[in-house]
């Protein structure tokens, strides 16, 4: 039988799902249709007298719904008509006459979960790789095959508008807690302890789960109290461009306790339709698969690296110590004093203080963790290490001292790394004579909530190198993305220009409040001198003279900026900065006001729009057109995973796309006669113009 496999014992049937040529299990429209005969066969065999569900795949249950096929759909009609037949697969489930079990060892998403809440049990082993979660929001959706009827009524009100509104991840032990699974047993204990589950249930001895709910939602008044409540924390943390919560939960506020189940999956169905076809859901299924493609962007090693060595210990430095202690064997720090080990250990613990409130790390745990760095005020300890890297000050000459002092101690297989986000890798290397082992690995701060990092090689970085690194990153759960060496990379070289402009524009007209507003209603994560204000104004400054350096008079720095920093107002660490932190409530620095020009100009919130965008735009044509990145979707996952550039809007060369090229050309035109060179359209941009191509079209322009 085709993706399933049917198994009948003692009068229990066992269903195992193991989806043919592929290395997960997905919920495709095409395996429903199997399932859906399966029932069939299942409900007339009298001799069946409970159904377990079981995956053949390791550490999957179900990853989720086919994701190609959403992304393919062309109709709100065609995507409706395709789940009412989802819906009634698993309504056929949920309505056998036989009690039915999902035992899940692995991940159990979305479809999978949906399928999993049809059973009458769930049981779910306690591997590290069971999740259970609706992801679907952060595809432009929710879930559309009962997801927001069924996990209400079982888990209660609350705990499902948390799962589904903000996609959180439970392991097997919160699952429990939530009442999302009936048991919970090591995976070994599986073929005793299923057994005695199943027994029990034929036997009438299981006693049912009791699942405390908020009573809250008994009411009708006080469960408006909860809606209330739910949108007034989504118009804080969601632009409203973003629909797919706000329709998620309008979905729940309609049919829980209010409509049949039947009405309830035709809303429910109704509303998926609608959102899976939105530029928002196409934009957010590109991100996917761009995550997908670049995760799977190497090749496994005979030699992974186990152990690291960090030089550096300020937000970073101790970043990537959190970092490396919770993935690798050993991690070595180096510090100047012997005194600073103390406040070291205290900031990387610090780190794992969430996933023991989350209960997703026990202290036992933790403390593992940290056992396993080690520390010194020399340079000893390095000749066993596979990979050192630094994260101290931005300074070129500190790095080259640094490193020539590191490769006198390493073995010759040792990868040496910097951590720069702004200097040439080229340059660095300078100072190391074994440069095939030398490359930049720029993390984000903060490292423990940033996915991306730039993997840069200098010209003689070999490939084994860079794929051992790639293994490394990608087996400490963050996502690289390869950058030919320039100043800036990719993510500063775009960035720095449009914090750039911000200032520019506070200069002759508009003000703080406006232009942080303005554009984070935009879609970003937080406008961009608050932005400059949590980064320092000094790093700002710093990477904005190195870029200035590089490009010239194109890639000016601010006045305002310059001047910031003469008055030592660097942001949240000196308490002042475009606003002042002296108390509580943050208020806009009134200092700012005298740096200002005293002639200005009324401008629109669209003008700053497009002055922010398009200058990023073209420094991301530029990019392309210079082959730092090889294609397109990189800058755009680059640019929606190290800065919040609205993901939905699919990053910064798809929203170009869809802004259309020849109003972004022509707008910069029109800025490079008022403003200068800062704007000048880059000969790639120029070109696909020319050519009637965009960023989606144009490949064999910047191959």
């Amino acid at each position: 039988m085709k993706n399933f496999r049917l198994d009948i014992e003692n009068n229990v049937a066992t269903l195992v799902f193991d989806l043919e040529n592929e290395k997960v299990n997905k919920l495709s429209f095409e395996v429903l249709e199997q399932l859906d005969t399966i029932l069939d066969e299942i409900k007339l065999n009298k001799e069946i007298k409970l159904l377990v569900i079981d995956s053949a795949k390791k550490n999957i249950f179900i990853a989720g719904a086919d994701i190609k096929e959403i992304e393919a759909f062309k109709t709100d009609d065609e995507v409706y008509e395709a789940l009412l037949k989802g819906h009634k697969v698993l309504d056929k489930l949920e309505r056998l006459p036989i009690p039915t079990v999902a035992y899940i060892n692995g991940a159990c998403m979305g479809g999978g979960l949906e399928l999993a809440l049809s059973c009458n049990y769930r049981i779910a082993s306690t591997n590290e790789k069971t999740i259970l979660s609706f992801p679907e929001i952060k595809l432009g959706f929710f879930p559309g095959l009962g997801g927001t009827i069924r996990a209400p009524k079982l888990i209660g009100l609350i705990p499902a508008l948390d799962l589904i509104l903000s996609a959180k991840k439970c392991d097997a032990k919160k699952a429990y807690r939530l009442g999302l699974v009936d048991e919970i047993f090591h995976e070994g204990q599986k073929e005793f302890k299923l057994q005695a589950f199943v027994q029990n249930i034929l036997s009438y001895k299981l006693k049912s789960k009791k699942i405390k709910k908020s009573f809250l939602e008994r009411f009708a008044f006080s469960r408006n109290f909860i809606y209330k409540k739910a949108y007034s924390n989504l118009d804080s943390k969601v632009n409203k461009d973003f629909t797919a919560p706000y329709k998620a939960l309008e979905v729940i506020e309609k049919t829980f306790k209010n409509m049949t189940h039947s009405d309830a999956i035709k809303l429910e169905a109704k509303e998926f339709s609608h959102l899976a076809v939105l530029q928002n859901s196409k934009n957010l299924i590109n991100l996917f698969f761009a995550f997908e493609k670049l995760n799977k962007n190497f090749t496994k090693t005979k030699n992974p690296i186990k152990n690291s060595a960090v030089f550096g210990n300020g937000v970073m430095g101790k970043g990537i110590i959190w970092l490396f202690s919770k993935y690798l064997n050993e991690v070595r720090i180096r510090v100047r004093k012997i005194e600073q080990v103390q406040d070291i250990f205290k900031d990387v613990s610090k780190i794992y203080e969430h996933l023991v409130k989350t209960r997703r790390m026990t202290q036992n745990q933790v403390d593992f963790k940290l056992n396993k760095i080690s520390y010194t005020n020399k340079f000893d300890g390095l000749n066993t290490m596979d990979f050192v890297i630094e994260a101290i000050v931005e300074d070129k000459d500190a790095k080259k001292e640094l490193f020539e002092n590191i490769e006198k101690n390493v073995n010759k297989n040792t990868i040496i790394a910097s951590n720069t986000s702004s200097l040439s890798i080229e340059e660095l290397s300078k100072s190391v004579q074994n440069k095939e082992n030398f490359v930049g690995v720029h993390f984000f701060n903060p490292v423990n909530m940033m996915p991306l990092v730039e993997v840069i090689p200098c010209k003689e970085t070999s490939k084994e190198t860079i794929n051992r690194v790639f293994e490394l990153i990608i087996s400490s759960g963050k996502t690289p993305i390869l950058v030919n060496d320039c100043a800036g990379f990719v993510v500063n070289r775009i960035l720095l220009p449009y914090l750039n402009e911000a200032a520019f524009i506070l200069e002759d007209s508009s003000n703080v409040e406006q232009i942080d507003s303005t554009l984070k209603e935009f879609g970003m994560p937080m406008g961009p001198f608050i932005l400059a204000d949590t980064v320092g104004i000094d790093i700002g400054y710093k990477v904005s003279k190195i870029l200035n350096e590089a490009y010239g008079e194109r890639m000016p720095m601010s006045h305002l900026l310059d001047q910031l920093y003469d008055l030592k107002l660097l942001g949240k660490k000196s308490t002042e900065g475009f606003y002042t932190y002296k108390s509580k409530e943050i208020k806009v620095n009134p200092k700012i006001k005298d740096l200002q020009n005293i002639d200005r100009r009324l401008i629109s919130e669209k003008e700053i729009i497009n002055r922010c965008m398009f200058i990023m735009i073209n420094e991301a044509s530029r990019i392309l057109e210079e082959k730092i990145v090889s294609d397109a979707y990189i800058i755009d996952f680059a640019m929606a995973t190290g800065t919040g550039f609205p993901p939905y809007k699919g990053g910064i060369l798809t929203y170009a796309n869809e802004v259309g090229l020849e109003f972004v050309l022509s707008k910069l035109e029109d800025y490079e006669r008022e403003f200068g060179c800062r704007f000048t359209p880059s000969n790639l941009l120029k070109q696909l113009v020319l050519e009637k191509k965009d960023f989606s079209t144009g490949e064999e322009l910047w191959k």
